[in-house]
């Protein structure tokens, strides 16, 4: 249960607002019927630098920790691709840097809003290192299909996405991911449509998916149900 923000061809000049309006979104974004407000429960960004993937994370409150955001993108200016996570956590007791989105793999970045239930079946058919023992839902998804056999990252996604559809009972597989040439997006929900939303847009060469539209001068669309989005930066 969480909020997602994706930008390529990122500009802090230029994208300073969204970025200002995301991290608001620790106090007053959407919840599900009957949660209580705020998404305080950790936060995570990814960028790209010279193609190499940096990520921060915290298991803090942005809301007590936004100018280390603002510090970084400003200090960089420019990225292919930003990602941007904020955590509002389905586990007990795992609000900890540990377990803050997104997840990483060579220079694969991997974030998710929904859960995946009995995902630890999916572990018999991970095959690459550095998956921790204490890993939780999001973390088995990405390293499941960053094992997939095919050499095309989207194809191994949907082809995870399909497994999943098939054999285990999810809330959502909202997702954004990149490997630095490339943002992709999927949205697919099986309850609470409202709340699980990713909506895209542009501005200038950018393309933008956010689970809340971040900024009033901007065209939002929702995405569909099953959408998947390969945006090129």
């Amino acid at each position: 249960m969480c909020r997602l923000l994706g930008v390529t061809n990122f500009e802090y000049s230029r994208h300073e607002k969204i970025v200002r309006n995301f991290c608001r979104l620790a106090r007053s974004g959407n919840v599900m019927a009957g949660d209580p407000p705020g998404h305080g429960d950790g936060w995570g960004l990814a960028l790209y630098r010279g193609g190499e993937l940096i990520v921060r994370k915290s298991g803090g409150n942005l809301l007590d920790e936004a100018d280390k955001v603002i510090e970084i993108l400003s200090g960089v200016g420019r990225s292919p691709v930003v990602i941007l996570h904020l955590r509002k956590s389905a586990w007990n007791d795992t609000t900890c840097t540990r377990h803050a989105h997104p997840f990483h793999h060579n220079n694969v970045v991997f974030a998710h809003n929904g859960v995946v239930y009995g995902y630890k079946g999916l572990l018999p058919d991970i095959r690459i290192p550095g998956l921790g023992e204490d890993a939780l839902d999001t973390e088995v998804f990405f390293y499941r299909f960053m094992s997939a056999q095919s050499p095309d990252l989207g194809q191994s996604f949907l082809d995870t996405v399909a497994l999943i559809k098939r054999g285990y009972k999810f809330s959502a597989l909202n997702c954004l991911f990149s490997d630095g040439a490339r943002l992709f997006a999927y949205r697919d929900y099986s309850k609470e449509p409202e709340y699980y939303s990713l909506y895209k847009s542009c501005s200038e060469t950018s393309g933008i998916i956010s689970s809340q539209p971040l900024d009033e001068n901007l065209q939002w669309e929702m995405m569909a149900r099953e959408e998947f989005l390969e945006i090129a930066v």
